[in-house]
């Protein structure tokens, strides 16, 4: 092998070796990537993502903490196994409806609490659904987008996209501690192995331009 062979093989070897350390490091850190922890801001409103009840939770803490006066609670879309069950006549309550009920059970008055959307299906849906009722609402200059931990990057992206850009409306994303997400060693966790596999797919996704 010559020299100049010889130099290009070391190259390859050592891209090779790049990559598989970077992965290997991804991996690991994986979780810590995703984390995205800042000091929430007062706001307008307080709006409550679809999806993990520790959301609400975290929004009753944000308002007797004085930092939101009302709250907005997102209504996702019925998932078909509960639509099932509403078609068959068993009752099982709503996700918006158990939210609500979390935040007058932490003190939150009934008044400051309103619902909003129908039926989003996921963040880029729930930020098109605030980018709709703003001009109703002409008064709210500022939004607290609450959220988990792992996924306010990704929210912060999306209503910085949809929302930031076509109204001026300030829009800050915060996660709260009670999502029970385990950063380190978060493969052993089954759970939070399926919010990094989850949310890193819807990243990408995300990134590329597709709706999901």
């Amino acid at each position: 092998m010559n020299s100049r062979k010889a130099r290009k093989f070391l190259i390859a070897v050592g891209v090779i070796l790049v990559v598989i350390s970077l992965g290997i490091g991804g991996f690991f850190y994986a979780g810590h990537l995703l984390i995205v922890e800042t000091e929430p801001r007062s706001a307008d409103i307080g709006l409550v993502l679809a999806g993990h009840f520790s959301r609400a939770m975290y929004a009753a803490d944000l308002f007797h903490q004085g930092l939101i006066t009302r709250i907005w609670i997102s209504r996702p879309v019925r998932e078909p196994s509960l639509a099932q069950l509403d078609a068959m006549g068993v009752p099982f309550p709503r996700q918006e409806d158990i939210s609500r009920a979390i935040l007058l059970k932490k003190g939150v008055p009934e008044d400051r609490i309103e619902m909003i959307g129908a039926g989003a299906v996921s963040t880029i849906a729930e930020a098109r659904a605030v980018v709709n009722l703003l001009p109703q609402r002409p008064m709210v200059r500022s939004l607290l987008i609450i959220t988990s931990r792992f996924h306010v990057r990704r929210a912060q992206a999306i209503f910085d996209r949809i929302v930031v850009s076509t109204i001026p409306v300030q829009v800050m994303a915060v996660g709260g501690p009670y999502d029970g997400f385990i950063a380190d060693r978060w493969w052993r966790d089954r759970d939070s192995a399926r919010e990094v596999v989850l949310e890193s797919a819807k990243l990408l996704l995300f990134w590329a331009k597709e709706e999901f």
